[in-house]
Formats: structure tokens, sequence, C-alpha cells
């Protein structure tokens, strides 16, 4: 599967999981699809009630899942990736990657946020019990981690792509000083 070839949509955005719990509310109620006007900043989501908090538990989840496991395929790829200091495809990929990875931060940001406003409405909710957002914290934690990883090694091997190209660089200078040197001597002996 080549990654680089598909245009993405951003894998999580702000108040997804809310917004399915929000749609399958309208639809528990009868609503027609059309008249479904979801809009989750404006859910009251401290008059839901317990089994709705944990609809949205598993829906943040199940969204948190999806958005982990599209950062393992793009740490896979940083993973596979390992060009030459001299293989300027090969560094590209890793730019695109690294921009694809910066793209994949305001997804990462808008879940981190879900989660907050999940473990404030548990928090202040009296019917639930505030542990259960532990395991959508959890989720996050590991969608971190594997962010943290592979933005870290994409910039690792940017780094060493570089340093390899200072070292080229310094070589053929050396070598250079090194038969001007010799040439001079050779002049003047």
């Amino acid at each position: 599967m080549d990654l680089m070839s598909t245009p993405e949509l951003p894998a999580y955005e702000r108040g997804d999981a809310l917004e399915d719990l929000l749609r399958a509310r309208g639809h528990e109620t009868g609503e027609p699809e059309q008249a479904l006007d979801v809009h989750p900043e404006a859910a009251v989501i401290h008059e839901f009630s317990k089994e709705e908090y944990w609809k949205w538990l598993a829906s943040l989840m199940e969204e948190g899942s999806e958005l982990d496991e599209h950062l393992d395929d793009l740490l896979e790829s940083v993973y596979d990736l390992e060009p030459a200091f001299y293989d300027r495809a090969g560094r590209r990929e890793l730019r695109d990657l690294l921009g694809r990875l910066h793209e994949v931060r305001t997804s990462v940001r808008a879940f981190e946020q879900d989660v907050e406003q999940l473990s404030f409405a548990f928090a202040k909710a009296d019917t639930i019990e505030t542990q259960g957002a532990d395991n959508a914290e959890l989720i996050l934690a590991s969608i971190k981690r594997t962010y943290d990883r592979a933005y870290d090694l994409c910039l690792y091997k940017l780094d060493r792509i570089s340093d390899g190209w200072v070292t080229a660089t310094n070589l053929l200078i050396s070598l250079t000083i090194l038969i001007v040197t010799i040439l001079f001597w050779m002049e003047f002996r």
C-alpha cells in the first residue's frame, strides 16, 4: 500500500465522536436524515443519560483507535524508508511524511480536546463514575506516543541525511586541500 499517493481527509476532527452520538440520538428519536442538524458544539453534554455518556466514550475510543492505526501506518512508512544521504527521492519522501505528520497533529490535538471534554463531562455528571474516561485517556497516551515516535524518527532520519552531506562535503574539501598541498609541494621541491 503506497501511503504517499493517497490524499487523505483528516483522521479525526474536533467533535467527531460526539457527532456520532448526536446522530445516533437523532435516529433513535425518529428524525429524518435531512432534519438531523448535528452540531457537537451546541450539544448540552451535561444533560446526557448514563447510556449516552457510555456511547460517547465508546465512539471516542473507536475513533481514537482508528487515529492510532493511521499513525501506526505513518510510523511504519518512516521505519521502512532507509534512504542513502545522496538519494533525493528518499529525502523527499521523508519530508512528505513529515508534512503528513504535521497535518495529523491537528487530529491528535482535536482528539485530545475531545478526551478532555469527555473527562470533564464525566467528572461533572453525578450519574457516572469518573474512572470511565481513563480508557479514552489511555488511547490518547498511545496516540501521543506513536505520534512522537514517528515524528522523532522522521527528524532523526532527515538529520542523518544532512549529516551525510556534511561529511561528504568535508571529505571533498579535505581531498581538495590534500591535492593542492601535494601539487604545491611538488612545484617547490
